[in-house]
């Protein structure tokens, strides 16, 4: 399973008011990702500084990067319509929260070198996120807004669609964030298998008499 992995609880029949003025409602939480955004810059850059020279990723450095792209992943899932429950403001996972985006602890070693050539690599899915997945999360937006306004619903293809985008965002933010060295794939995760106890096993059949 790839280390950053988004998960969304489907409500089909959002707020229609707090969805058709989701632009003037989202004001705060866009100066918010500013703030948040310049520390980035900084804390990026210390970042890549580190991997590059130790080989690992400081644990600090780990918490803030992680939670600045999971703050961009909730505020953009709400933006977008994916929910209408108020994003949190901080960087911290909130279970309770309709859109998760998880982290798997900081790897023991990085490469130095898929550090140090990170913007190169990032090319290929930076293009596809900018020039592709992008146009789809505007267009699964636009459905979204007008048809929770005017029918009250959200149709679950346009919430599959916002997944499929918001997932493959998540990874690649992550990637540039040097939070993993691996290439991030393209497509949704595989659903968990159920935490509940497993189906008993079938009787074995009888074993045929002796001759």
């Amino acid at each position: 399973m790839y280390p950053i992995s988004y998960e969304a609880d489907f409500n089909p029949t959002p707020n229609r008011w707090t969805s058709f003025f989701r632009l003037l409602l989202a004001i705060p939480w866009m100066i918010v990702a500013v703030f948040w955004g310049i520390l980035f810059v900084f804390t990026h850059f210390f970042a890549w500084v580190a991997v590059v020279i130790l080989g690992r990723y400081p644990q600090w450095l780990y918490d803030f990067n992680s939670g600045v792209v999971r703050f961009s992943i909730r505020t953009t899932a709400w933006l977008y319509l994916q929910t209408d429950v108020w994003p949190p403001f901080s960087l911290n996972d909130d279970p309770s929260y309709p859109i998760r985006v998880n982290f798997a602890p900081p790897a023991e070693r990085q490469s130095r070198l898929k550090a140090f050539f990170r913007v190169i690599l990032v090319l290929p899915v930076a293009l596809v996120l900018s020039y592709g997945t992008s146009y789809i999360q505007l267009l699964a937006g636009v459905v979204a807004w007008l048809t929770i306004v005017f029918r009250g619903y959200l149709p679950e293809g346009v919430n599959s669609m916002m997944s499929f985008v918001n997932s493959f965002h998540a990874r690649v933010l992550g990637y540039i964030a040097l939070l993993t060295d691996d290439y991030p794939p393209i497509g949704i995760e595989a659903a968990r298998a159920s935490s509940g106890p497993a189906p008993p096993a079938p009787p074995a059949p009888p074993a045929a008499p002796a001759v």
